[in-house]
């Protein structure tokens, strides 16, 4: 049997051997004959060298693929460049890498999946569980995720209209922004510790009716251990009575464990209460996209609000589109600490997912903030692979 193979083998390369050959003899009988210059023979030999190359090429970058994309490991990711100009800053233009983002992912069984999350701008794991997928009405994940609250929230920064999240969403969902960075000093990017259900119901043919998802997390952010014997509960349903528009809510009960900044107490870390209330809604079509949600939190007694809306608008299906966000955010209701932002933006994807965003934000803060208005361009390449 091994004779067979390396018979077979030595005549397959033998005859490739021949071919080429073969035709390198017949430009030369053309030449001969005058039916072709030797300019001429020279680019059709350059031609084809050129195309057994790029064949060569591509089934070698076909068999990498293989090799590194299976029903048990699958690469991918995704990078981010930003420019951005503000006019209340020292340093009022920058560019920099923003993220790049590398993910993994496999299917161990049928009904039992992990995935990977890891950043490299500034190295950190951002997600990494397991999920159990017996069926569309009922799963379980377990590990560091996204928690199952807000629409924003639930978004890639690949998916979400602008450059930067929403900032009443990263100041209330733990974000950049959220006391919950008062306890790790980190932007937590809605992401905990914990395990969640989550599933469909009622299966209307063209949607389901129903989504839901609950989940119980540590309430301490990113890749950081528990530092209290209490645990967070959260939970999010949505409906979805004709196809494209949801409405629904959820709610966040938990604690945070920081030391105030305001110096109503002594310098002492203490649990804080960390609720959320929410009401969501969105609606999808081709080309247009509109989103709305409502927040209202209480930070260790501290009552606060965030509200915003947004409209998006294919000029071309899946390739321009314009939007309009207006947002809202209260960071203390007793003392009127407002800001709002408005939000003007474009973005045209060159490639699936790839895209070239521009976005125009107007900032216009109350007295208490104790901040001057501003206006900031920004514009960003995003490389989805």
């Amino acid at each position: 049997m091994k004779k067979l193979s390396f018979m077979l083998l030595f005549y397959t390369v033998c005859f490739c051997i021949y071919a080429q050959d073969s035709n390198n003899a017949l430009l030369k009988k053309l030449v001969e004959k005058n039916i072709l210059t030797q300019s001429e023979a020279d680019s059709l030999q350059i031609t084809t060298d050129k195309e057994t190359s790029q064949n060569s090429i591509g089934k070698t970058a076909d068999k990498v693929r293989q090799a590194f994309n299976t029903p048990y490991m699958r690469f991918g990711g995704y990078g981010m460049f930003l420019y951005r100009y503000n006019d209340t800053e020292n340093v009022k233009h920058s560019a920099e890498p923003r993220v790049v983002f590398l993910t993994m992912r496999g299917e161990l069984t049928k009904n039992l999946k992990y995935f990977i999350l890891a950043e490299f701008v500034n190295p950190a794991l951002y997600e990494f569980y397991g999920e159990w997928t017996p069926s569309d009405e009922f799963n379980i994940r377990l590990g560091q995720m996204k928690t199952p609250i807000s629409l924003e929230n639930q978004m890639s920064l690949t998916a979400i209209e602008a450059i930067l999240n929403t900032r009443s969403i990263s100041a209330l969902i733990g974000m950049g922004e959220d006391v919950m960075r008062l306890q790790n000093g980190k932007n937590n990017t809605g992401r905990d510790i914990g395990i969640q259900a989550y599933g469909n119901l009622l299966n209307m043919d063209t949607h389901h009716f129903l989504h839901y998802a609950a989940g119980v997390f540590q309430g301490t952010g990113l890749n950081t251990r528990e530092n209290n014997n209490d645990k967070d509960f959260t939970f999010n349903v949505m409906l979805q009575p004709i196809k494209g528009f949801r409405i629904g809510g959820g709610g966040y009960f938990g604690e945070a464990r920081y030391i105030k900044p305001d110096g109503t107490e002594e310098a002492v870390e203490r649990n804080h209460v960390r609720n959320r209330w929410i009401v969501s809604s969105d609606y999808r079509s081709d080309r247009v996209y509109a989103r709305a949600e409502w927040i209202k939190a209480n930070d260790g007694g501290i009552s606060k609000e965030g509200l915003h809306g947004m409209g998006l608008y294919y000029f071309i299906p899946q390739k321009l589109n314009a939007f309009a966000k207006m947002d809202y955010l209260n960071q203390n209701k007793d003392l009127n600490t407002e800001v709002i932002e408005y939000t003007l933006g474009v973005n045209y994807y060159f490639y699936d997912a790839c895209r070239l965003q521009l976005n125009y934000i107007r900032s216009n803060y109350s007295k208490s903030w104790e901040a001057p208005d501003s206006n900031a361009v920004m514009a960003q390449l995003q490389i989805v692979f």
